[in-house]
C-alpha cells in the first residue's frame, strides 16, 4: 500500500472545505479512473466525494445510504444492498481502501437528536427506518447520556457512527482478512461544511484529528 493517495485526497478535501463546495464537474468517460477506494456515505452528503478530494471521476466506488452506515455482515442487522456493494468493490474491483465519510449535517441524525425535526414520526412509525436506526443506538445513547453541549451533539454523534461502521466492516470475512494482511485499509472522514473543516479518524488514538 506504498504511495497511498490518501494524504493527497485529505489535503484537497481540507482546501475544498475551507473554500466551500463548488459546482460539481463532469469528465468524459475516456478519462474515468479505475476505482481504488470504496466510499460509504450518506445519501444527503453535501458534496461529491470526487470533487471534495480532487480525485479523478471513477476513482471511488461510492455507496450511499441513509446516514452512511455500514450494517453488520450477518444477523438481524444485515443489509443485502450494502453487503453486495462492499463485496463487489472488494472482491471484484479489488479496491485498496474503504472510506466511511460522515457529515455534520446528517438528516437522519438531525431527526434522532431533535424531537421537533420534520419527519421524526417516520423514524418511529415507518416501515424500514425504525430497524435501520437501531444501528445508531450506541451513538445516540452516548450523546444522550453525557453532558454534551447542544452545538456539539451532532458532530460527536456523527463521529461515533464511524466507530460503529468500522466495527461492522470487520464482520465481513473478506474485509477482515484483507485488513489483516495489509491489502485493504479503512479510513473514517468527518466533513463539516459549516465550519470549513475536514478531520479523519485515527484508530490508534481513537479520535478524529485535523492535522
Amino acid at each position: 500500500m506504498a504511495n497511498s493517495p490518501i494524504n493527497g485526497w485529505i489535503e484537497h478535501a481540507k482546501q475544498v472545505a475551507e473554500s466551500g463546495p463548488q459546482t460539481n464537474y463532469t469528465v468524459p468517460a475516456s478519462r474515468l479512473a479505475k476505482p481504488i477506494a470504496a466510499i460509504v456515505t450518506a445519501a444527503d452528503f453535501p458534496i461529491d466525494p470526487h470533487h471534495l478530494t480532487g480525485a479523478a471521476p471513477g476513482t471511488f466506488y461510492v455507496i450511499r445510504n441513509t446516514a452512511g452506515l455500514v450494517p453488520p455482515g450477518a444477523g438481524d442487522g444485515a443489509d443485502f444492498s450494502v453487503g453486495a456493494s462492499l463485496e463487489f468493490a472488494v472482491q471484484v474491483l479489488g479496491v485498496q481502501h474503504i472510506m466511511v465519510m460522515v457529515s455534520a449535517n446528517c438528516g437522519l441524525l438531525n431527526c434522532l437528536l431533535n424531537e421537533d425535526a420534520a419527519g421524526v414520526a417516520s423514524i418511529v412509525d415507518g416501515q424500514y427506518l425504525p430497524s435501520w436506526t437501531q444501528l445508531t443506538a450506541s451513538a445516540i445513547n452516548r450523546v444522550g447520556s453525557a453532558n454534551i453541549p447542544a452545538e456539539q451533539r451532532m458532530s460527536i454523534c456523527s463521529q461515533e457512527l464511524t466507530r460503529i461502521s468500522f466495527e461492522n466492516l470487520m464482520t465481513y470475512p473478506w474485509i477482515l482478512d484483507r485488513v489483516f494482511n495489509g491489502s485493504l485499509a479503512l479510513h473514517g472522514w468527518y466533513y463539516d461544511e459549516g465550519r470549513g473543516v475536514v478531520s479523519w479518524f485515527d484508530p490508534a488514538a481513537d479520535e478524529f484529528v485535523t492535522d
